[in-house]
């Protein structure tokens, strides 16, 4: 067995898609089979890519049969477009990565891999694992059988759309909004360390994009959730009383109240005082702290702390002023804001019975300039709900359109939040990016 990783190579798809980077990993097994796990980056670092997801793996047998053609859930529209083109950048790059490496896997594999078989990996469109409605961006994610299907008419295919229309050719920094139907949590397989929780499922391919020109006032603002916490001596020694007679049986339990409880009658009046004040509130049903400070003017301390509560989710909010300068860019324009709006809007079932959640987002600042990759000086995001889209139809104050009844300005305002919290592993050890 042997195996090697390529160098990357970068594919560029214009405003649509921007630049993404691609290496291979090649490995002869000791059947004589070759496999090729293809995967993408959002850049490089010491030639090595960042970010990286599998996209497409391949296995071909000794014989040079195909037996494995399987493209990954993790595959834009693009990508699998472009598995489907033999002549694509894409393609045309795995055949460069696995002819680069073939020459020495074939030298110092024992296994009897060929270059012939080593070669026929650099192969497969992955067919098998696209649908066949391709062509019409309409891809979608496997079902859980415990959902019904949706209404009729709801739409699961947008275009791609961009404003300005030129805005490739101004090399301008870009924010893209990729759209992809809603995959729900399911709850973890009992397995190893994570056996407790949910996993969500991998989102499907892209149904739709808008790029737009990174606007001003953009911020974010990453939040945990922490609380004061108040726990008295007498809470503490109920909470240590519990606790040993749950872990280490009932007679434990009963065996650390006697120690409290001489520990109380060995101490002075003060100590006294404040336990029978406590009991006395609990026979009552009032408040012991209170009681106590009528009583004697003072109060059990109450060794107050700030504690962790839990993660929160952030929100982010986005302004844009879409001005259209002629007829073809106010239909983008129009076709804009109906994405927004009809992908944020919630989903009928067939039978009406349930509503399913709207499509959800991924947003990403690119750069757009001399590298065309993930803008590393601004903030990432994970996955994101699009809670309000507003529209301003009168920004200038007065009522205008064009001949066509077009406005000759809008304002709209969109409010996202990430549907899972930001965690410490979600970083990766590339220190150059923000990250999220």
């Amino acid at each position: 067995m042997a195996s090697k990783t390529t160098k990357a190579n970068v594919v560029d798809r214009g405003t649509s898609g921007g630049k993404s980077y691609y290496s291979s990993d090649i490995t002869t097994l000791a059947d004589g089979s070759v496999q090729r796990q293809t995967y993408r980056g959002d850049s490089t670092k010491d030639g090595s890519l960042v970010n990286k997801v599998l996209v497409q793996t391949v296995h071909v047998d000794k014989e040079g049969n195909i037996t494995k053609d399987e493209v990954s859930s993790n595959a834009t529209i693009d990508e699998q477009r472009d598995l489907k083109n033999k002549d694509s950048q894409l393609r045309s790059a795995i055949n460069t990565q696995v002819d680069s490496v073939k020459e020495e896997l074939a030298d110092n594999n024992i296994d009897g891999v060929t270059k012939s078989t080593i070669d026929q990996s650099a192969s497969g469109s992955g067919n098998a694992a696209i649908n066949d409605n391709l062509e019409s961006n309409n891809t979608k994610p496997a079902a859980s059988s415990q959902t019904e299907e949706s209404a009729d008419g709801t739409r699961t295919s947008f275009p791609n759309l961009r404003y300005p229309i030129n805005v490739a050719d101004s090399k301008q920094d870009i924010v893209k909004f990729d759209m992809h139907e809603y995959v729900p949590s399911e709850v973890a397989e009992i397995s190893g360390a994570n056996a407790f929780g949910f996993s969500r499922g991998e989102l499907g391919p892209s149904i739709g994009s808008v790029v737009l020109p990174i606007p001003s006032g953009i911020s974010d603002q990453n939040k945990a959730d922490w609380g004061s916490n108040s726990m008295t001596a007498l809470d503490i020694a109920k909470a240590e009383i519990a606790r040993e007679a749950i872990f280490k049986g009932l007679s434990s339990g009963v065996e650390k109240f006697d120690k409290y409880l001489k520990a109380v009658q060995q101490n002075g009046g003060a100590v006294k005082t404040a336990a029978g004040n406590a009991l006395a509130a609990a026979a009552a049903g009032v408040d012991g702290q209170a009681l106590l400070s009528r009583t004697t003017g003072q109060v059990l301390n109450p060794n107050m702390e700030l504690l962790f509560k839990g993660p929160a989710l952030r929100p982010f909010s986005f302004k844009f002023q879409l001005s259209p300068r002629d007829p073809k860019e106010a239909n983008e324009v129009i076709k804009i804001m109906r994405f927004f709006k009809q992908g944020s809007a919630p989903i009928r079932s067939k039978s009406n019975l349930f509503l399913k959640s709207p499509h959800i987002f991924r947003i990403k600042y690119v750069r757009m300039g001399e590298e065309g990759e993930l803008h590393r000086g601004l903030n990432a995001f994970k996955t994101c709900a699009l809670q309000s889209f507003g529209v301003n139809y009168t920004p200038t104050g007065n009522y205008a359109t064009y001949s066509d009844g077009v406005m000759v300005s809008y304002d709209i305002t969109m409010s996202f939040s990430e549907i899972t919290p930001i965690f410490n592993d979600d970083y990766n050890l590339d220190d150059s990016f923000i990250g999220f």
